[in-house]
């Protein structure tokens, strides 16, 4: 009944929210500048798009998308996400012909990638964001040995083909004043990756 009378949680959580909006779009800005550097590419990126909800396994959430580009069976997208109480992250989101193209270097790249956070998802279900155990696990212990599937290979649970990959690194909610930094720094060692696929 208190929380119910007092207005004030409910303005402080908005306000969050409104910053949470405002530091994602100047992330967008700065990854739109990244995009740009790297020159041309045959990947049209699309525009950023700012998303965001009351409702991610019960909690509100904020996501930017940059690239996008989804389709039933077509997926390249680098989904940064806040998540209430938990994180912000970064997640390459592959699916289709795109995975195709990016795997092989990804599985090149894998300490680079390893070394700057990143975990692969080991669930099966691809709309999970949350790491995890179920969900993902690190990229460095991905596919060991004896294990019966291999993310890295495109192998699922009981070695049943999975179609997507996503490889994903958080950054703690205390680091809230780096948090833009460091979020950069992770979208542009995957922005690496995919120009090293095209060939630049």
């Amino acid at each position: 009944m208190r929380l119910v009378l007092d207005p004030g949680w409910i303005l402080t959580k908005n306000s969050v929210m409104g910053k949470v909006v405002g530091l994602l779009a100047g992330l967008s800005e700065e990854y739109r500048g990244v995009w740009a550097e790297t020159g041309r590419t045959v990947i049209h990126p699309g525009s950023p798009k700012i998303s965001r909800g009351e409702n991610y396994r019960g909690l509100p959430w904020a996501i930017l998308d940059y690239p996008r580009v989804f389709s039933r069976d077509e997926v390249l997208a680098i989904r940064t996400m806040f998540w209430w109480g938990h994180a912000f992250s970064v997640t390459l989101h592959l699916k289709g012909s795109y995975k195709e193209l990016f795997l092989p270097v990804i599985r090149r790249r894998r300490a680079e990638l390893a070394g700057a956070g990143f975990h692969i998802a080991v669930g099966e279900d691809e709309w999970r964001h949350e790491l995890v155990p179920e969900n993902y696990q690190p990229l460095q212990e991905a596919g060991e040995s004896g294990a019966v599937s291999d993310p890295l290979l495109g192998i699922g649970d009981a070695g049943a083909p999975r179609p997507f990959l996503k490889l994903s690194a958080a950054v703690g909610l205390d680091r809230w004043g780096v948090a833009q930094g460091e979020l950069l720094g992770l979208y542009t060692v995957l922005l690496r990756v995919l120009r090293e696929a095209e060939g630049r």
